[in-house]
């Protein structure tokens, strides 16, 4: 997290109480994949559907950093430092956010969003996945939330 921080990638964000945040953040993940993306599915929209799951995946993510204080910076590459930071720090407790698995879906995302038509096309039982997937980190994560008291991280 350090690390993160003294090269810009994550900041923190003043906030009276950053679990409000959190929550904010897993109510608009609840919504983005419960309703969202399964009717992105539903109405044949396969890469719809596996961006939207991936939005409310990294949103999950995301609320786990804000719980802390922390947030990323944006830009390019601010995705990735989601991913790393998340992965490491909650990967154990939160499987879903396995490093892994974490970059399975944020590449295949980006293909999606960014039509590469070199990649391999996202099919039904891929955005299935990652519909299951980001359902489960976000049930796992307001879980580990519940029962977590995580500290405003401050850096040296």
């Amino acid at each position: 997290m350090a690390y993160l921080i003294s090269k810009g990638r994550l900041e923190g964000f003043t906030a009276e109480d950053p679990g409000v945040v959190a929550e904010a953040l897993l109510e608009r993940a609840t919504l983005r994949v419960g309703t969202s993306a399964r009717a992105a599915l539903d109405g044949g929209d396969v890469e719809g559907a596996f961006v939207l799951a991936y939005d409310a995946y990294r949103m999950a993510a995301e609320s786990l950093l804000a719980a802390q204080g922390l947030r990323a910076t944006g830009g390019d590459g601010s995705h990735m430092t989601v991913e790393d930071a998340v992965s490491a720090q909650f990967g154990k407790e939160i499987p879903a956010f396995a490093k892994a698995t974490f970059e399975r879906f944020r590449r295949m995302r980006h293909s999606a969003q960014y039509l590469d038509l070199s990649a391999a096309p996202i099919t039904d039982q891929d955005a299935s996945w990652a519909i299951e997937k980001a359902t489960t980190a976000l049930a796992r994560t307001r879980q580990f939330l519940t029962g977590a008291v995580l500290e405003r991280f401050v850096s040296d």
